[in-house]
C-alpha cells in the first residue's frame, strides 16, 4: 500500500501547487455570518487550484454545536467535490496514551480527517496512537510560526546538544516507520526550516505563516525543498479567505489570491 507521505507528494505534483487553504471562520471578519455557506463559497472558488483545506478546530468549537455542525458539513462537502482534496484537521491534539487513543479515534474515525496536527509535549506514547492509523497523516508541531514559540521550542539541551525543536524532529523521524509522520514548520523561521530540512530530507512539512504573519515565500521554497522533492504544504488562511469583505464577491477575491500565490510559487519552483 502506498504510504500517506508518498501519496501526499503525488497529490502535490499532480496539482502543481503546494497550497493548502486554512478554513478559519471568524464571525467578526466574515462577510457573511453563515459558517458553512462561507466555507462553501471559498471551497467552490478555489478547489481546482489547491491541494486541500485545513479547518482550524478552535473557530468551530467556539461556536458550540452550531459551529461543529458547520465543520461536519464542510468536511462532507469537500469529500463530495469532483477532485479529491486533502483535509487536515488542525486540532493540535495529544495526551497520555489512552487519551490520545480516544483523540485519534475521534479525529480519524468520527471526523474522518485525512491528517491532523499533534503536539509532542507528551512524548512518544502520546504520539503513537495517532500514527498507528497508517493511512492517515500526523503533522507534529516542531517549530511554530508565532513569535513566542521559541520560548519553549528553542530551549537548548547540553546533554543532547540540540534545541528542543531539533529533538522533536529527531523523535518524529524515529517514529516515521510507516511514512505517515510530517512536521509543522513555521514560514517565519527560515533558518530553522533549513536546519531541519537538511537533517530530515524525506519528512513532509506543513508550513503556516505565509500571508498575514509575513512569512516569505521565497525563503520557504529555498530552505524547505531539497533535490527538487515537492514534499511541502504551504498554508494560507486569513490572506485568502478574508481577501474581501464584499458578501457578493469574496469568493472571487479568494480565488484571485490563490492564483497570485500559485503564480509566485511557479516563479520559484518548477514542477
Amino acid at each position: 500500500m502506498i504510504s500517506f507521505n508518498q501519496n501526499l507528494v503525488q497529490q502535490i505534483s499532480d496539482k502543481k501547487s503546494f497550497l493548502i487553504v486554512g478554513l478559519d471562520p471568524n464571525l467578526d471578519a466574515m462577510p457573511i455570518k453563515d459558517i458553512f455557506q462561507f466555507n462553501k463559497e471559498i471551497i467552490d472558488s478555489t478547489y481546482d487550484l489547491v491541494v486541500g483545506y485545513k479547518p482550524q478546530f478552535a473557530y468551530y468549537e467556539s461556536q458550540g454545536f452550531e459551529g461543529l455542525d458547520a465543520l461536519y458539513k464542510t468536511i462532507d462537502y469537500i469529500k463530495q467535490l469532483p477532485e479529491k482534496k486533502l483535509i487536515i484537521g488542525d486540532c493540535k491534539r495529544s495526551d497520555i496514551d489512552s487519551t490520545s487513543d480516544a483523540y485519534a479515534k475521534a479525529m480519524f474515525e468520527y471526523w474522518d480527517f485525512d491528517a491532523i496536527t499533534v503536539v509532542p509535549f507528551f512524548g512518544r506514547d502520546g504520539i503513537l496512537p495517532f500514527i498507528q492509523h497508517k493511512d492517515k497523516g500526523v503533522f507534529i508541531v516542531c517549530k511554530s510560526s508565532n513569535k513566542s514559540g521559541g520560548e519553549i521550542q528553542d530551549f537548548f539541551s547540553e546533554k543532547s546538544n540540540l534545541k528542543l525543536y531539533e529533538h522533536i524532529a529527531q523523535i518524529s523521524s524515529d517514529l516515521n516507520t510507516g511514512k505517515n509522520v510530517c512536521l509543522v514548520m513555521g514560514a517565519t523561521y527560515p533558518y530553522e526550516l533549513k536546519i531541519i530540512r537538511e537533517k530530515f530530507t524525506d519528512i513532509p512539512f506543513l508550513i503556516p505563516g505565509i500571508g498575514h504573519q509575513k512569512g516569505d515565500l521565497s525563503d520557504v521554497i529555498n530552505n524547505a525543498i531539497l533535490n527538487k522533492k515537492p514534499n511541502i504544504l504551504i498554508n494560507s488562511s486569513r490572506g485568502i479567505i478574508y481577501a474581501s469583505k464584499d458578501p457578493q464577491k469574496f469568493g472571487q477575491f479568494s480565488r484571485a489570491k490563490v492564483e497570485e500565490i500559485n503564480e509566485e510559487i511557479s516563479k520559484l519552483y518548477s514542477f
